[in-house]
């Protein structure tokens, strides 16, 4: 040994058992920074793909481009690609209602618009139309097929079916078939008729920002003609919409709490490991050490364990990252086939490592300082140790307990730091893991999925309602698994919501069957959702947030008690709102200030009619294209065909690529913070062996000690547990009705998540302490007061 800090291969080669401890405790909070952190990396790429899938891959619009913009902005070296969208009108094709564009051939991938066969349009008599739309039950046409086609500003009538193109979701859940025509007939059409948007793809790496407002100045154009897609600037970092950015502040302030978590786990491990030490730091006093060697000593420790703990914690991180990579690729091949499985995240690698260095840095400062200031003849006796108290005692803890429970609070009150750091590292995992909840509740409740009312196939009235014979001919149709009709219709009513209103008001009236107001119970802000209630009451459930004509509108701010009155045929009647809902998933056709709920009792007597508006059905997956050809044969001329199978599918991807990374994030923090628990429990009995020895060398017997022992581990869980429970409630408010009140989600007291978390933590302290007290009581007395 050449080298006085030689000793610190030496110290940890002699104790292998306390050096696996000390480095699990450090590997295990670098796996959970450097794993939440490349998570994110990956997560931010994936999801940046279901952007550009669900909203394009462009960056910039300019409304209404002149010649010389398009050639301006076409020619920048920070442009990677740009293409006309020409909006246009609604037509028909062969009668039938039709949406109508045209984009310039080079820039309709980034649109998502992709070729199935034939060609794209380019003359000003071709077009080329969605997949979906060939069916007889639509446009019932194919390639090469000539169609009729009625759009204003047009002035060819016949056309040519030039190509095919991939379905697009929400068209074919609308059963509007997108038509585009070539650019070179969208640019005969009249400027009235239509708008023009010169789409922006800049190359990676741009500044977005500074690049529109450099086109802007050089090119003297409006802001006001130019927009950004904010969702794809939202997974680039480079801003994006409020919502979006309220969510990123929720993430933000979650990862902040994560980089706390971390630092407070090393601390707290590498604390107790140093300051079990302080005899053996006397002996080398004794021997001609000084303070200052004392503290290279200890920092020397530190960066040993660190070097050996780092490597461990980033390959369990990046383990974790790879298996969420690896579910979505799974799940989504041809989405995701151009992220690669095994992504490596620089940006988590170099937070774990960083944390790692730093956290274990300053954790040994304080110890060594303590350490290298304590008098050599205290430290080699014990004296500091086992220092008596002066002041008298009040034997109030063997009052209330039996000795061994009396003295292992006692132990734990004694040592105050101690304590709040245990406690502190167990609060914080629980505040990470109620706080990732809201995220969890985020993606259930405002990320568009399939939810238990999501229907596969829809048949709506075009004029009229759908009789009876049609909803029990589906209900008797083998492949289905659940038919429910909807009756809809408009009221002028008044509100009783304490706030005058100018006269009646348009409102909607929506009618729901057991079934469906149990489906809606998770979308329920107060009140109760029950049919004979309602019926039985008069009553109504009020909706908080409508969307008219597409767009999310906020309505009167009713309340559960207030009066409903309703101009029916019969003249006003009173209704008594006895439930509010978040929203509803229906779009009405009117503007209106309100929406109500009714059951399919009432509503005949309120609006004067019966029969259903619109009937959903859900398929149970077997023989899907059988049972599809039959409910066509169902559909006459007065009924619209409505698919939203693709539509689901794309939802449930969207959803999933949130989801693995959400939960992810919840299953690492839960089992970061269950190994946490464990390391740290074993850490603390392990160190104060020579402690439970003089306990049993003065006659505790085994099971006193086991007691003992439990109770200390008792102390420090719940405490932590207690101050982890209040603050995680607290931020979980704080995120619901502050970060994300646009969301409207709705927080309810996480009564089960506490009782889940307090026996998950009872559970695995009293395990985690198994193994050394059996370890101790193996050992002779004399071994274990003679340990070190």
């Amino acid at each position: 040994m050449k080298s006085y800090l030689g000793l610190v291969r030496k110290y940890l080669s002699a104790h292998p058992r306390k050096t696996r401890l000390t480095v699990a405790s450090v590997a295990i909070s670098v796996a959970l920074v450097t794993g939440i952190f490349s998570m994110l990396d990956v997560a931010l790429k994936f999801e940046k793909t279901q952007v550009i899938h669900d909203f394009g891959n462009y960056h910039l619009g300019i409304e209404a481009p002149t010649a010389k913009e398009i050639e301006g902005v076409s020619a920048r070296l920070d442009v990677e690609r740009t293409g006309r969208w020409f909006g246009l009108k609604e037509g028909t094709v062969k009668g039938v209602d039709s949406e109508f564009g045209a984009i310039d051939e080079q820039f309709a991938e980034n649109m998502n618009v992709r070729l199935l066969e034939g060609r794209f349009p380019v003359k000003p008599n071709e077009i080329m139309i969605e997949q979906w739309a060939s069916d007889p039950l639509f446009l019932n046409a194919g390639l090469n097929d000539k169609v009729q086609v009625a759009l204003s500003g047009l002035k060819e009538t016949e056309f040519l079916v030039s190509g095919v193109y991939r379905d697009l979701s929400s068209r074919k859940a609308s059963g509007s078939p997108g038509v585009l025509l070539s650019a070179a007939a969208a640019e005969t059409i009249a400027g009235g008729e239509k708008k023009v948007t010169l789409l922006v793809e800049f190359k990676d790496g741009v500044n977005v920002n500074n690049a529109a407002k450099d086109i802007i100045h050089r090119l003297g154009i409006p802001k006001d003609r130019v927009g950004f897609n904010t969702r794809l600037l939202a997974v680039t970092g480079q801003g994006g919409s409020d919502m979006v950015m309220s969510l990123y502040a929720t993430g933000a302030v979650l990862f902040f709490i994560v980089l706390i978590a971390g630092v407070v786990m090393i601390y707290n491990i590498f604390n107790i490991s140093v300051m079990d030490r302080v005899r053996q730091f006397g002996l080398l006093r004794c021997i001609g050490a000084s303070a200052s060697q004392i503290r290279k000593l200890v920092r020397r420790e530190g960066l040993r364990i660190t070097l050996m703990a780092i490597p461990l914690g980033v390959l369990a991180g990046m383990l974790i990252t790879f298996a969420c990579s690896a579910i979505l690729k799974f799940y989504n091949d041809e989405l995701f086939a151009d992220i690669p499985l095994f992504s490596v995240s620089v940006l988590g690698i170099a937070a774990g490592v960083v944390v790692g260095f730093l956290t274990v840095y300053i954790a040994s400062l304080l110890p060594a300082r303590k350490a290298s200031r304590i008098s050599p003849v205290n430290a080699v006796t014990g004296s500091e140790e086992f220092k008596p108290r002066k002041r008298r005692k009040r034997g109030l803890l063997t009052r209330m307990f039996r000795a061994e429970l009396a003295l292992g609070v006692n132990n734990v009150m004694m040592k105050k730091k101690t304590l709040v750091l245990m406690a502190s590292s167990i609060a914080i995992s629980i505040v990470l893991f109620l706080g990732f909840q809201v995220l969890v509740d985020f993606m259930h409740t405002s990320i568009k999925t399939t939810k238990p009312y999501t229907p596969d196939i829809s048949l709506t009235a075009k004029e009229g309602v759908i009789g009876k014979e049609t909803y029990d001919a589906l209900t008797d149709m083998d492949g289905i698994k659940h038919v429910y009709g909807r009756m809809m219709g408009y009221a002028e009513a008044d509100f009783d919501n304490r706030k005058p209103t100018e006269g009646p008001q348009r409102s909607w009236l929506i009618s729901y069957d057991q079934t469906q107001l149990s489906w809606a119970r998770d979308d329920l802000v107060d009140g109760v959702l029950s049919e004979a209630k309602m019926d039985e009451e008069n009553g109504v459930i009020a909706v908080v947030s409508i969307f008219s004509k597409n767009r999310k509108t906020e309505a009167l701010n009713l309340k559960v008690g207030d009066e409903v009155k309703i101009n029916t045929p019969q003249g006003v009647q009173s209704l008594k709102v006895t439930g509010v809902l978040r929203t509803v998933p229906f779009s009405s056709s009117e503007t209106v200030s309100a929406a109500f709920i009714t059951t399919e009792k009432q509503f005949p007597k309120l609006t004067g009619q019966s029969g259903y508006r619109a009937i959903d059905v859900q398929l149970n997956g077997r023989e899907e294209t059988r049972t599809v050809d039959k409910i066509k044969r169902l559909v006459t001329p007065d009924v619209e065909y409505l698919d939203s199978r693709q539509r689901n599918a794309e939802n449930d991807q969207t959803f999933m690529t949130m989801a693995v990374f959400i939960y992810g994030f919840v299953a690492v923090i839960g089992l970061i913070s269950v190994l946490n628990i464990v390391n740290t429990m074993n850490t603390s009995v392990a160190q104060k062996i020579r402690y439970f020895g003089v306990m049993r060398a003065v006659g505790m017997s085994g099971g006193q000690l086991s007691r003992m022992v439990l109770t200390e581990a008792a102390v420090y869980s719940l405490s932590g547990t207690l101050a982890g429970l209040v603050l995680g409630v607290l931020l979980q408010r704080a995120l619901i009705h502050g970060v994300l009140s646009d969301l409207h989600l709705i927080w309810r007291f996480p009564a089960g998540q506490m009782l889940l978390i307090f026996f998950i933590i009872l559970g695995v302290t009293v395990l985690s302490v198994i193994g050394p007290l059996k370890r101790i009581k193996q050992m002779s007395v004399s071994e274990v007061v003679s340990s070190l």
